[in-house]
């Protein structure tokens, strides 16, 4: 259905509708889904992550309408997908803004996965069994609005479920579950849990309006984790980013810290580095630089009803610039942090590969480092990135190079150490392998940049 503007532009000039109409779609994002989406929680009136959303797309030719409702789940949202021949008053329908992009925004909380409490009965399961079957009616429900999407000619994108203070260690490894079968799928996402998870499921302290909705706060580290460039992408026909199964690697001919580098267009605050090296020796195998982040809590007082309640409000201010590393020592891989801790295994094995993910919450204020999947230890710190560099000692060996705009837990990092690739925030993916070994393979318009002097492609 058109939008009235264009039927306006209809009524007076064929040739004009039909180029602006094009012109219209092409650009036009629809958020499509429950309260979260539809900006519930942001004492800021910025209209939640979707309005941060917009004003992200507006500054690069995009329009972005909400057409979100409160309270909505994979079952009756379908009913908002397209009017029908007695459409409903004040009902916003995904096809009445006629968008070329739609991104679904629906939670496991309104499907009713949560354990029921002391006289709940609606809304909620009572056993590991029923949660299973909540969780099997929001995989089906979403894959059936994604399949219509598509057959109205509408791609679609999904934010992945999230935190809510309610959910315990059942529904957490739901979501969790949940999170890497969608990231098995065909179609882009982002990882809002990432930005949000205190690390057991629920909102990070200072990120929370209610259980079940972020506060401002909460909404702004949401957005942080969608890339910026994904709809340029989608548009340039990037497909979904698939692993590497081509040998070979970038070698280093000389020491050199940023052989290769990505520098971060767009703020960027929880985030995880990852990448597959051979160290040659003892020195640095990667350095991030940036922005500490100071943190402060204030008090909110809301209201529902005749309801009032305190929640805390957290602010990240950007402050020193900071430079952190990963590197080998002594037959250790460390990571340096910038206030001076340091989190370190033992890599006995010579001439070896070893799988490296770096991880940062910054809401939460925690940074973890695995290798081969397995979690070494954490430090607690804030940081926003501006840099990530790939380099070090001569001869070291790279490949699979992944930055995601969101925080990895240990099961999405043993999926990676598996073979698996995530999509989900996925703003770099560069092999450094194959035909192409630099090209950014994720649904992303972001650049690495070589340094051809120092780096060579080998295929043994």
């Amino acid at each position: 259905m058109l939008s009235l503007a264009v039927a306006v532009i209809a009524a007076t000039d064929t040739g004009l509708a039909q180029t602006v109409t094009q012109q219209a779609n092409d650009n036009r994002v629809a958020i499509w889904g429950s309260s979260v989406a539809n900006g519930t929680g942001d004492e800021s009136d910025h209209g939640g992550y979707a309005g941060h959303l917009q004003k992200l797309l507006a500054e690069r030719g995009w329009e972005l309408i909400n057409q979100s409702k409160g309270g909505d789940n994979t079952v009756t949202i379908s009913a908002r997908f397209e009017p029908g021949a007695t459409p409903e008053e004040n009902t916003r329908y995904l096809m009445s803004v006629d968008p070329a992009y739609v991104v679904i925004g629906l939670s496991l909380g309104n499907e009713g996965i949560a354990q029921c409490q002391l006289g709940q009965s609606n809304g909620c399961t009572n056993s590991f069994a029923e949660a299973n079957a909540v969780f099997d009616q929001f995989a089906s429900g979403l894959r059936s609005l994604i399949a219509r999407a598509r057959e109205a000619g509408i791609t679609p994108i999904v934010a992945l479920p999230y935190a809510r203070s309610d959910f315990w260690e059942r529904e957490y490894g739901l979501t969790r579950r949940m999170n890497l079968l969608i990231n098995s799928w065909d179609v882009p996402s982002f990882n809002t849990l990432g930005a949000v998870d205190d690390g057991q499921g629920r909102w990070a302290r200072g990120l929370w309006g209610d259980p079940y909705h972020p506060n401002a706060a909460g909404h702004q580290e949401i957005a942080y984790s969608f890339v910026p460039s994904l709809f340029a992408a989608l548009r340039a026909g990037k497909p979904t980013p698939q692993r590497s199964r081509t040998g070979g690697f970038a070698h280093l001919r000389a020491d050199s810290l940023d052989a290769m580098s990505y520098g971060v267009d767009d703020t960027m605050h929880s985030f995880a580095l990852t990448f597959t090296v051979r160290p040659a020796g003892d020195g640095p195998i990667a350095t991030i630089q940036g922005q500490l982040l100071d943190s402060e809590f204030t008090i909110v007082r809301r209201s529902y009803g005749a309801f009032e309640w305190d929640t805390e409000s957290i602010r990240l201010t950007p402050v020193d610039g900071f430079v952190a590393s990963l590197g080998v020592k002594d037959g250790r891989l460390s990571y340096y942090s910038p206030g001076g801790g340091s989190i370190s295994t033992s890599i006995e094995k010579s001439n070896a590969w070893y799988d490296v993910t770096l991880t940062h919450y910054a809401a939460r204020g925690e940074t973890l480092l695995y290798v081969d999947g397995e979690q070494i230890g954490s430090i607690t710190e804030r940081l926003q990135p501006t840099a990530f560099m790939l380099g070090g000692t001569a001869n070291t060996g790279y490949k699979d190079w992944m930055i995601h705009r969101s925080g990895l837990n240990n099961d999405e990092v043993y999926a990676m150490h598996n073979g698996r690739l995530l999509q989900a925030s996925l703003e770099i993916y560069a092999p450094l392998s194959g035909e192409d070994p630099i090209a950014n393979r994720a649904q992303s318009m972001s650049e690495p940049r070589i340094d051809s002097t120092i780096v060579r492609f080998r295929n043994d």
